[in-house]
């Protein structure tokens, strides 16, 4: 039911958003969760593990590992699926996320290429196999729908097709100036209001920076495509038990590698990511601004050798992808640059944004020791006022 004044107001209803709008209506704030869609757009799945070649962002997979957790025995949801995630590439190439792995004690093989592909003969590797068993994937649109019907539960409002336009800092809280689509005209947003609350949560990713213009100056992003291919991998493995992997392709790690041999002529310039649904289909992301499906074809042939690809049009998920803020200033908190984590981060992320919203309303943090939960290293670029 909506309010006159909400604790706090959350702009942006994707992964980041929902996770934080059910993270501060369960520890028991009035909460508005505005979302300009009034569907939901993630579909597919997302790529779930623990470990990461940045140590920061390995901390961030922990924390939200912890909550997804907790998320999936709140709800009684199934929302991840773990098959394991194996990561291959040169030496080099795997050698921070080896390290980070072990400093985070973090469960993993280490294998050889050859060693791996008896184990997983439908695909080929490069020299070295990281393998995680802690991994998997998670089911983007029920993960979101779950966070917001979990947030609702415990008292959040949740106002889809509302568009935020602009936030606004006052001497008690904020203002968030937002819009709705008219009745007779869905493309005209013309039905204006406002929404008092002590602080906001802005996760609305590249629209952030436009809400925030007078407020703060947001690093930039870029915008990342994923080209999602179906198919299929061959019935010598089992399909809803593959792994997911991931290929890290480095052309000078592999020619360093090799010596005076050089890179081979055909080493790849692009890596791919894949993983299995839990129905047994099988995703190939390819990570390129345009699909060159020849180039494709050629490394499926080369590293997928088990695997067949559907002939149909694939389909493009854009992500924007940047540096990492979880910071606040003020009455403004800010969560962007998840990008291609979203998702997979959205438990964890949530958690951290929602305390830091407790900052800015002044709650005393649950902590004995005030260093015993240091938010600092999760804001991997501070927020820096406008001028």
């Amino acid at each position: 039911m909506a309010q006159d004044r909400y604790d706090v107001a959350v702009v942006g209803g994707g992964a980041t958003g929902s996770a934080t709008a059910w993270a501060l209506a369960r520890s028991g704030h009035t909460v508005v969760l505005v979302e300009e869609r009034t569907s939901l757009a993630e579909t597919g799945f997302d790529l779930v593990r623990l470990g990461h070649a940045d140590p920061d962002r390995t901390r961030l997979a922990l924390l939200a590992h912890q909550w997804w957790q907790i998320l999936e025995q709140e709800s009684g949801a199934e929302l991840l699926t773990l098959t394991g995630c194996v990561e291959h590439g040169p030496v080099e190439a795997l050698r921070p996320l080896v390290e980070t792995l072990l400093v985070s004690d973090i469960p993993f093989e280490y294998l050889t290429g050859p060693e791996a592909a008896l184990r997983w003969p439908w695909l080929a590797f490069d020299d070295r196999v990281v393998v995680q068993p802690v991994a998997g994937v998670a089911d983007a649109g029920r993960t979101i729908l779950t966070l917001q019907e979990q947030a609702a539960l415990h008292g959040a409002e949740i106002r889809r097709g509302t568009r935020a336009v602009r936030v606004e800092r006052g001497d008690d809280g904020v203002r968030v100036h937002v819009a709705r689509a008219g009745a007779a005209d869905p493309h005209a947003w013309d039905q204006v209001s406002t929404i008092e609350a002590g602080a906001v949560v802005v996760t609305a990713g590249p629209a952030s920076a436009g809400l925030l213009g007078e407020v703060v100056t947001l690093p930039a992003s870029r915008a990342v495509q994923d080209h999602r291919s179906q198919g299929t991998s061959t019935e010598s493995h089992p399909r809803d038990q593959g792994p997911a992997f991931v290929h890290r392709v480095d052309a000078a790690a592999h020619g360093a590698a090799r010596g005076s041999l050089g890179p081979d002529d055909g080493y790849p310039t692009d890596g791919v990511r894949g993983y299995h649904a839990p129905d047994g289909s099988l995703t190939v992301v390819s990570r390129t601004e345009d699909l060159d499906r020849v180039v494709l074809d050629e490394y499926v042939a080369a590293w997928l050798p088990g695997v067949t690809l559907s002939e149909q049009p694939v389909p493009v998920a854009t992500r924007h992808d940047g540096p990492i803020v979880l910071d606040r200033l003020g009455r403004v908190v800010v969560g962007v640059g998840m990008g291609v984590h979203g998702v997979a981060f959205a438990p964890g992320t949530g958690h951290v944004l929602a305390t830091l919203a407790e900052d800015a309303l002044g709650f005393a943090r649950l902590y004995d020791d005030p260093e015993a939960f240091d938010r600092a290293p999760f804001a991997l670029t501070a927020l820096v006022p406008t001028a």
